[in-house]
């Protein structure tokens, strides 16, 4: 501890841990909310400060990363650790140019710094020289050869560089290190989707359902069994909206798809697409405008409607009935878009 430190209160610390615990638990709004609130009670925990800029930057919430590292930097001028969160940050703001010519500068005096590395990648990806965020993680996989963010970078621009073996090999392993990661999975998702390669890649896209730190899906009054693997010739089930516009169209080939091995079935879409939806499905699918809206980073949609439109005994995503629909021997013609 710094000499401008001074041990958190009980009250503080108490607020850090539960902040842990909303990590753990996948609330990053609640986390950021308990440490923000810790921090005023101890602006000199340089150590909180940092855990503030993660999240904010994981959250995708730029301004207030940018704000945190560079009170960090205000604090420890020369501290490579904040001097990274604010290209990152600058990155995630969009102000790729800026970032750059940061990161670049900052490489002259520490060109092995693993973290600026991962940042500068991920930069090179986001101007589209894959070549260099190649380089830039092949460099820094030297020194952390098992770091799943590096190993990411690299199959990207692996995979763009058209090695889609290399890349393959680099996903499969940040997998097997964090076989949970979102992001990871729904990266080889996208890989092998677009290889053809079905049955592994609709796995994988099927990590979109979990937490996510930047958008949450709730599902009010929605208190039916999720559709598994059961037989539902004898059932009738609900497909419920999911993603964009654009999305639904897409997946509206899947639900004519499986509409005949239903007994029943319910569609909820966009309101705008009821019209297209009620064209292209057979007259005894009932097709529902999704009452949905936005509550910050949560999105929300309300089944009041559900009771009185008959029911349903399960229910499933527009964006999993492909991989329902292959485990049917329907081989799929295209892979799911807009994730």
């Amino acid at each position: 501890m710094t000499a401008n430190q001074t041990s958190p209160s009980p009250h503080a610390a108490g607020l850090m841990q539960a902040g842990m615990a909303a990590v753990q638990s996948g609330d990053i709004d609640g986390a950021l909310l308990r440490f923000a609130a810790a921090r005023r009670m101890t602006p000199g925990d340089i150590g909180l400060l940092r855990t503030l800029a993660a999240l904010y930057q994981h959250a995708g919430r730029a301004a207030e990363a940018w704000s945190a590292a560079e009170t960090g930097l205000a604090l420890l001028p020369a501290d490579p650790g904040f001097a990274a969160a604010r290209i990152a940050a600058l990155g995630g703001a969009g102000f790729a140019d800026a970032a750059l010519t940061l990161a670049r500068l900052q490489l002259q005096d520490t060109p092995e710094d693993a973290a600026l590395l991962q940042h500068y990648g991920n930069l090179l990806l986001q101007i589209g020289d894959a070549a260099g965020a190649l380089q830039a993680a092949e460099t820094a996989l030297v020194r952390q050869p098992d770091a799943p963010a590096l190993l990411s970078i690299a199959a990207e621009a692996a995979f763009r560089l058209g090695d889609h073996g290399a890349a393959r090999a680099r996903l499969d392993r940040a997998i097997t290190l964090e076989p949970q990661n979102r992001t990871l999975r729904m990266a080889r998702a996208t890989m092998l989707l677009s290889l053809g390669e079905w049955a592994q890649g609709l796995r994988d896209y099927e990590y979109r359902l979990q937490p996510d730190a930047t958008r949450e899906i709730v599902r009010h009054g929605l208190a039916l069994p999720r559709w598994q693997d059961e037989d539902l010739r004898q059932c009738h089930l609900l497909v419920v909206a999911e993603q964009g516009v654009g999305d639904q169209m897409r997946f509206l080939r899947d639900v004519i798809a499986l509409h005949p091995l239903c007994g029943g079935m319910t569609i909820e879409c966009a309101a705008r697409l009821v019209p297209l939806f009620r064209r292209s499905l057979p007259s005894a699918v009932t097709v529902v405008a999704a009452e949905e809206r936005t509550d910050g980073r949560r999105h929300v949609f309300d089944y009041g409607w559900l009771a009185r439109s008959g029911g349903a005994d399960s229910w499933i995503e527009m964006g999993s009935l492909m991989l329902r629909l292959l485990e049917r021997g329907v081989a799929p013609d295209r892979p799911p878009e807009g994730h």
